[in-house]
C-alpha cells in the first residue's frame, strides 16, 4: 500500500503543475501602452495583455482593417515597448522569475474573434535552448517576425 503513495503524489503534482494558466496583465506599463496605442487609430477597440508561461501576448482588436501606416505605427510602438527591462517587469507582475520566451502581437481586424489577420512575434532566445544564456543565443526581442497569413 505504501509504495503507491509516491506514485499518487507524483501524478497529482503532474496534473496540478502541468497546465499553464493564462494571466491578464494590468499594470501602469500596460495602461500607458494602451493609451499610446489608442492614439494611433480610432479603429482600436480593445487592447489586452496576457501571460501564459513562458509567453506574453499583446492582442489588439480593431473594428476594421487599419491602413498600412497605422499598422506600421502599432508595430513600431510595440517594438519600442518590448525591451528586456519592460518584459522583466511584466514577468515580475505575474510572479514569473524567468525571461518571457516569446512575445506575440496579434491584431484582429474583423468581427471574427477567432481569426487573427496580423500576427507577429519576437523572442528572447535565438534557439529553443533556454538554458543557454550566452550572448550568441540572446536575441532580446530585437527582431520581429511576421506570422501573418498572406
Amino acid at each position: 500500500m505504501y509504495k503507491w503513495i509516491p506514485l499518487f503524489i507524483s501524478v497529482l503534482l503532474l496534473l496540478t503543475t502541468g497546465c499553464s494558466t493564462t494571466h491578464k496583465i494590468d499594470t501602469d506599463l500596460t495602461k500607458d501602452l494602451t493609451r499610446e496605442l489608442k492614439q494611433i487609430s480610432p479603429l482600436i477597440e480593445k487592447v489586452q495583455f496576457t501571460f501564459t508561461r513562458p509567453d506574453l501576448t499583446y492582442r489588439i482588436d480593431m473594428s476594421n482593417e487599419p491602413s498600412k501606416e497605422e499598422l506600421e505605427s502599432i508595430l513600431t510602438i510595440i517594438k519600442e515597448f518590448t525591451t528586456v527591462d519592460n518584459m522583466n517587469e511584466m514577468a515580475r507582475s505575474v510572479k514569473w522569475g524567468l525571461e518571457m520566451s516569446n512575445v506575440y502581437l496579434d491584431v484582429n481586424t474583423d468581427k471574427n474573434k477567432e481569426t487573427i489577420e496580423h500576427s507577429y512575434h519576437a523572442r528572447y532566445f535565438k534557439t529553443s535552448n533556454a538554458s543557454d544564456h550566452s550572448e550568441a543565443n540572446i536575441e532580446g526581442y530585437s527582431i520581429w517576425y511576421d506570422q501573418s497569413e498572406k
